[in-house]
């Protein structure tokens, strides 16, 4: 079997619900599991309409209310036909609209959102979502059944980012989803969402789809994890700054992981660890072109060339930090990041030296509170407008002559802060933002293009 998942891209509107359906039913001889994210922006809706709560703007409140619920009567009449199919669920998105409403005004009259009133609150865009999407499978004569993911993701009480119970939720797994393969049915499951051992709705942060169709292809034993967005798949560079850029066919685990982290916006890194660990295939896979091959993500090099990409984030700043004494001093870099870490500004690229250190840390961080924790023998200069430009390929880790071609191509676009050894397939570093653009297009150019 395969776990197939449509991200908020590919459930935009009622056409894009039945090009789903299309895609599913071209592929139901293998057995898909079908992991759904909320409709196109409903999630940031319903941040909007919690922070609306919390500060007591009713007016604002109601028109976001408004816009989530007008979303999905549109995508539900669009997409379902059978009159007494659409008169049903329409009675049980009533319901389920008039059940959000009301933790949403204890919101408001609290003026203060729980992390776990707010789980229970954004679980309703998938929970919605998959109601849709399993009726319109069912009015195409596709055997869809609706699974409650909270029935199946067993995770712990850190609402915001829980973390699933991989042997509750592989307990439950075969409850709820294998009867339902093996009699020949399509589940279909909201993604994003679990539950505490208590009920408790959890969401999984950040890629929190993405890692359950991960986590569901982990316990189920899937043959393929599909990742089906508004993409080809992973691009050797941002196709913004590089007309060239190029789909990558096939590319490891490792390799895909710095891509996510160092500005590939497909995947989240943390999210496909479940299918890491088990070593199951991950496709990505464009709705909008369903014919497209995409990329596939295995645990094995990448078979891409010199590099997988040359991926670049903008947006950050150079912070250096400098030791005034001047001499050795062990418990320096520690102090750093200490100072760092109380101040909640996370980095993304650290290079240290006995007397000073230099961190990549986004552009918008209130360096305020570091700068009063850094001891008076500390100082820091700040230089803004930078990026981060990431070159990606195995064959950086096991061929020391081609470090010194990518260094030394990297050192024509003058960068101020360069990482290398942290990761074996990767090499990180500052360029001014000005630069960036120049220096993806040239690496790109020399290193994939020109291979």
């Amino acid at each position: 079997m395969i776990v197939m998942k449509f991200g908020g891209s590919s459930l935009a509107d009622a056409r894009r619900i039945l090009a789903v359906r299309a895609i599913v039913n071209d592929r139901r001889e293998r057995r898909p599991v079908v992991v759904v994210s909320a409709l196109a922006g409903v999630t940031d809706l319903l941040l909007e309409a919690i922070a609306a709560a919390r500060s007591g703007e009713r007016e604002l409140l109601e028109r976001l209310l408004s816009d989530i619920e007008r979303r999905h009567r549109w995508a539900l009449t669009g997409a379902v036909e059978e009159p007494r199919r659409l008169h049903h669920l329409s009675l049980e998105i009533d319901s389920m609209f008039e059940d959000m409403r009301q933790r949403i005004r204890s919101i408001r009259i609290l003026r203060e959102g729980t992390p776990r009133a707010t789980d229970a609150v954004l679980a309703f865009g998938e929970l919605l979502s998959a109601r849709i999407i399993t009726a319109a499978f069912r009015d195409a004569s596709l055997p869809a059944r609706l699974v409650d993911p909270r029935e199946v993701i067993v995770t712990n009480e850190r609402f915001g980012e829980a973390e699933p119970q991989m042997d509750a939720s592989r307990e439950a797994a075969r409850l709820k989803l294998a009867p339902a393969l093996e009699a020949g049915e399509i589940p279909v499951i909201g993604g994003y969402v679990g539950a505490t051992a208590d009920g408790d709705a959890t969401t999984l942060g950040r890629g929190g789809s993405d890692t359950s169709a991960a986590l569901l292809g982990a316990l189920l034993e899937a043959e393929e994890i599909q990742i089906w967005s508004d993409v080809d798949g992973l691009m050797s560079a941002d196709p913004e700054l590089v007309p060239n850029a190029r789909t990558i066919p096939r590319i490891s685990f490792a390799e895909a992981a710095e891509l996510a982290f160092y500005g590939a916006r497909v995947l989240h890194p943390d999210s496909i660890a479940p299918a890491v660990k088990r070593r199951i295939p991950v496709r990505v896979l464009n709705s909008l072109r369903p014919e497209a091959a995409g990329t596939i993500i295995l645990d094995e090099e990448s078979a891409a060339g010199a590099l997988a990409s040359v991926a670049s984030r903008p947006g950050v700043c150079l912070a250096r930090i400098t030791n005034r004494r001047m001499r050795v001093d062990s418990g320096f870099l520690p102090r750093v990041v200490r100072a760092f870490e109380r101040a909640g500004v996370g980095f993304d690229l650290l290079v240290s030296s006995e007397v000073a250190v230099c961190l990549a840390i986004p552009e918008g961080a209130d360096l305020a509170p570091v700068t009063s924790a850094l001891e008076e023998n500390m100082e820091i200069d700040v230089k803004r407008e930078r990026a981060i430009i990431c070159v990606v390929g195995a064959r950086l880790g096991r061929d020391s002559g081609f470090r010194r071609l990518v260094l030394s191509a990297l050192a024509e676009f003058d960068p101020e802060m360069v990482g290398l050894g942290a990761s074996s397939n990767s090499l990180a570093a500052v360029v001014s933002h000005a630069g960036l653009e120049a220096a993806v297009r040239g690496l790109h150019r020399r290193f994939v293009e020109e291979g």
